[in-house]
């Protein structure tokens, strides 16, 4: 969602900060609760900063998108080696 931001408007979202905290807490990985936690952190951290459908649509895609067994550079936990299974929970 960043992204269509940048090359659609030329500037940084309002809720770039909201994605750098959140892109630690994937990067680092844990338990399937603590990756809910961090999709809905970043859902209210964006709806905050007055956009609630970006905020819906970016809670969605990271559920989605950002599952541990997905080859995918910026799924959870991509911090360590791939596969990434969910910590014990």
């Amino acid at each position: 969602m960043t992204l269509i931001w940048n090359k659609v408007l030329k500037k940084n979202p309002p809720w770039n900060n909201c994605c750098y905290t959140h892109d630690k807490e994937y990067w680092a990985g844990g338990t399937r609760q603590q990756r809910l936690a961090a999709d809905l952190r970043l859902r209210r951290c964006v709806e905050g900063r007055g956009h609630p459908y970006w905020a819906l649509l970016m809670f969605y895609a990271v559920r989605l998108g950002g599952h541990p067994r997905l080859p995918l550079p910026w799924r959870w936990g991509y911090g360590w080696k791939k596969p990434y299974n969910y910590s014990k929970e």
